[in-house]
């Protein structure tokens, strides 16, 4: 009962932080000279410069509101924590015929890079070639998975203009039809597809983006929640470090 208090606190507090940000944030927009600044801001908080056409009119917009506070929640409630035992969530394969388990893409031993995402999702389409590059470095001491979850920008929610026009997913077999136009962009990598219960995203908290590690069914690398928290560097430098490890 303690434990599910602090949680409801903890939601309260940061719908509250949000919405208040929000308001600054639409009261700033109307004025020219803050103007600037708020793009300034969104560039540091998305890590990769989008054209300022493709967001400005949706910024601090009730859809934007809706689609952050989701993936806040989703953070806030997840099921993982470094050093404990990873979900072992049902998954789907890019054909939607087959249903397995998400460690089953794990080899005993060695550690599985989970790169969560999907295709409206910017900032995430545009590091795949440098996704695809670490995977091919570390091949020889890691997995790579990428895992398709719901869009983070769907046309008919906080879309982007300019963006892929992909609906929210109503069915599975829409899902895994956004999941293959991903997968001709990485065609080196493995993509799976995360069910319509949404329990990969909702288990790992995945939305918007994000990375995790996993290795002999636990979790050894907890990433941050994008797009700040998505940090391609620091999955770099645990494989690093763990090659060096596994070298001296």
């Amino acid at each position: 009962m303690f434990v599910q208090i602090i949680q409801a606190v903890l939601m309260f507090a940061a719908y509250s932080m949000l919405l208040l940000g929000f308001s600054v944030g639409s009261l700033l927009k109307s004025m020219p000279a803050f103007q600037d600044f708020i793009i300034r801001a969104f560039d540091t908080i998305t890590k990769v410069k989008l054209p300022v056409t493709s967001y400005w009119d949706s910024l601090f917009t009730d859809q934007m509101f809706q689609n952050v506070w989701h993936s806040v929640a989703l953070d806030l409630n997840k099921k993982i924590k470094q050093g404990r035992e990873a979900p072992n969530i049902p998954v789907v394969s890019l054909t939607g015929k087959h249903c397995f388990p998400l460690l089953q893409m794990a080899k005993a031993g060695r550690p599985l890079v989970l790169n969560f995402g999907s295709c409206t999702c910017p900032i995430f389409m545009r590091q795949l070639d440098e996704f695809q590059k670490m995977a091919k470095r570390f091949s020889h001491i890691a997995d790579f998975c990428v895992v398709y979850i719901e869009e983070a920008h769907p046309s008919d929610g906080w879309a982007l203009k300019d963006n892929y026009a992909i609906r929210t997913h109503s069915t599975q077999t829409e899902r895994c039809r956004a999941a293959r136009e991903l997968a001709r962009n990485i065609p080196e990598c493995p993509v799976v597809v995360d069910t319509m219960l949404d329990a990969a995203n909702i288990a790992y908290g995945a939305l918007p983006i994000r990375f995790h590690i996993v290795q002999n069914r636990r979790v050894v690398y907890e990433g941050g929640p994008g797009p700040m928290g998505y940090n391609m560097g620091g999955v770099r430098e645990w494989l690093g470090k763990y090659h060096t490890g596994m070298s001296s």
